[in-house]
């Protein structure tokens, strides 16, 4: 892996929090990151991932695994974007969510991943309508409106890493149940019924 010089984590003089090591790799996505003065457009931040040739071993130093849950590791981030590498373990998902105000966009670095697309019906509820394996090199632009969950649903042992851009960096976002649970009349009625 090739590495630029540390830094530190000092603030730099645009404001931006420069991380120990960045992967050589990583420098034209951050010129393009760090010049920003607006949200990014969300087709060059796709269009940039889709070009970029990244490994897990250019950012392991940056892959930092949770213990409940997937894990948000920040690689650079300024009040215009973020960058982040996720880690996920089998079973590790994102709420139902959405990300009004941001662009956002992420690559598939290692592992295989699965985006699950959802629609708000007129009944108040979400209904799916599309599920992606996302294999290695596979990138996934979300706009405003689009309502998604991204889970790592490998087998045991098989973990995931994604490489994400949030421009803004996320503040809020709205997050979504899929249905409601069964009224207890329904759920009692059920109980001893056999399948």
């Amino acid at each position: 892996m090739t590495q630029a010089a540390s830094t530190g984590s000092a603030s730099t003089s645009d404001g931006c929090t420069a991380p120990p090591t960045v992967c050589d790799k990583l420098r034209p996505v951050l010129a393009y990151l760090n010049g920003l003065t607006a949200r990014a457009d969300l087709a060059v931040l796709s269009g940039m991932l889709e070009k970029l040739d990244i490994t897990i071993e250019d950012i392991r130093s940056n892959c930092i695994f949770g213990e409940r849950g997937y894990k948000r590791n920040t690689i650079a981030r300024s009040e215009w974007f973020e960058l982040l590498a996720l880690c996920w373990h089998s079973a590790d998902r994102t709420p139902i969510h959405d990300h009004q105000g941001v662009s956002c966009a992420f690559k598939v670095v290692h592992g295989t991943g699965t985006e699950i697309r959802f629609k708000p019906t007129a009944s108040g509820l979400l209904c799916p309508v599309q599920a992606v394996e996302m294999r290695p090199g596979y990138v996934c632009a979300a706009v405003d409106a689009d309502i998604h969950e991204v889970a790592n649903f490998q087998a045991p042992g098989q973990d995931l890493v994604t490489l994400h851009i949030y421009s803004p960096p996320i503040k809020k976002m709205n997050v979504y149940d899929f249905s409601c649970p069964a009224p207890v009349e329904c759920a009692e009625a059920y109980k001893d019924t056999p399948c």
